[in-house]
């Protein structure tokens, strides 16, 4: 198998659909970079529908043997799950490290953390300190259902308050994690408080208190 790289890949794709479209379906899979991709550059509108796939559900690891029709909900068939629930706890819901054991896991953790920073988000954006962003990654999963204090951050990766900012929305912007914001009737104050910070991978949350909590 060859591979090879198109700067820009759009328009390849743009005209090989436009050729191709009444005949062949197109899947394009990729890492997150397709999301920030295509906030930018060559406009692929009308010709895509574009989603996101998170982490198995205990829904989906049981239906995993039963024929899945795409789009449709998930029934739970009739059994005790508690096997399937632990291993989601322990190992995420992602399916390399998925049922395996330990070892794969902490492998996959820093691989994938590696990947993240040293590939995904160094391709995208311009990032000076990627070692101290890095470390702001290493970070968050012990802040994990806490409320999340942009300071504290800064004095532990002892950086300016603006670039702290400004990673955590790139890490959001590649699905490391979340914010959930404290509701309020008025919007404007709900925004001004404090979120809590939840990663889509919670395997990489130790603290099983921290990594269940909702």
């Amino acid at each position: 198998m060859k591979f090879i790289s198109i700067k820009k890949w759009k328009n390849f794709v743009k005209g090989i659909y436009d050729s191709l479209k009444e005949k062949y379906k197109f899947l394009i899979t990729g890492s997150t970079r397709l999301n920030v991709y295509r906030k930018s550059g060559d406009s692929l509108q009308g010709r895509y529908h574009y989603y996101t796939l998170f982490p198995f559900t205990l829904a989906e690891v049981e239906n995993v043997n039963n024929k899945i029709e795409p789009l449709t909900q998930l029934n739970f068939p009739i059994g005790n799950f508690h096997s399937s629930l632990i291993s989601l706890f322990n190992y995420g819901g992602f399916p390399e490290p998925f049922s395996q054991d330990d070892k794969i896991l902490r492998r996959w953790h820093n691989e994938k953390l590696e990947r993240l920073f040293r590939e995904d988000i160094r391709d995208v954006e311009n990032i000076r300190d990627i070692s101290s962003m890095k470390l702001l990654g290493y970070i968050l999963p012990s802040k994990a259902a806490s409320s999340l204090s942009i300071n504290n951050l800064r004095e532990d990766s002892e950086v300016s308050h603006r670039a702290v900012t400004n990673w955590l929305d790139i890490l959001e912007s590649f699905y490391y994690h979340f914010r959930i914001y404290p509701y309020n009737s008025k919007k404007v104050r709900a925004i001004k408080k404090e979120p809590k910070i939840y990663l889509n991978d919670w395997s990489e949350v130790y603290n099983e208190g921290q990594g269940l909590k909702i």
